[in-house]
């Protein structure tokens, strides 16, 4: 069975928590916790913490729990570098995506019926695929929104590709040289 990695994310990647449950990866963020409790939560649950703080990507390291140090704010090479270590699919799946408020796994449906009364009439006229999360009742389509998540996840694809580009040449050079 192929590992599926799981996060948790610093109160500093709220926005990468929720890219990551829109691909489907179990991601948990907490808005306000102890470093200590991040730790915690990463050891119990064997998830791997994704930190833009040093001191605490340190200690995880030294505590022997898997952890990402975070440079870089932008979404597009956060997500390539996460795909590239943890090899993360950058496609949305409609089958398999999890709600970017509470992480529980989203029902897709084609039913109106079964949205009709929670939305507004002109998204149902519009729209032909939902997603309903039974966790906190939320209902999510592919709006006007979805151009910019689209194009978001094409430029993540287009980093890993440079990112590996620059990856590939050194390894070739480092088995060349015996290394």
């Amino acid at each position: 069975m192929p590992f599926i990695p799981r996060f948790l994310a610093d109160a500093m990647l709220g926005h990468i928590a929720r890219w990551l449950r829109l691909l489907g990866y179990d991601t948990l963020y907490y808005k306000s916790i102890s470093d200590w409790k991040l730790l915690k939560i990463a050891k119990e649950e064997d998830r791997i913490l994704l930190t833009r703080d040093l001191g605490l990507f340190r200690r995880a390291r030294k505590y022997g729990i898997r952890a990402l140090f975070i440079e870089d704010p932008s979404v597009e090479k956060v997500l390539a570098l996460i795909s590239i270590k943890y090899n993360i699919a950058l496609e949305f799946n409609k089958e398999n995506t999890l709600c970017p408020e509470c992480n529980t796994q989203l029902k897709y449906t084609t039913s109106i019926a079964e949205v009709s009364a929670r939305v507004d009439k002109e998204i149902v006229l519009k729209y032909k695929e939902f997603w309903i999360c039974p966790s906190c009742s939320k209902i999510y389509w592919q709006g006007t929104h979805w151009r910019t998540i689209s194009a978001i996840l094409e430029e993540a694809r287009q980093e890993k590709l440079k990112i590996l580009s620059r990856i590939k040449p050194l390894e070739r050079k480092v088995s060349s040289e015996g290394v």
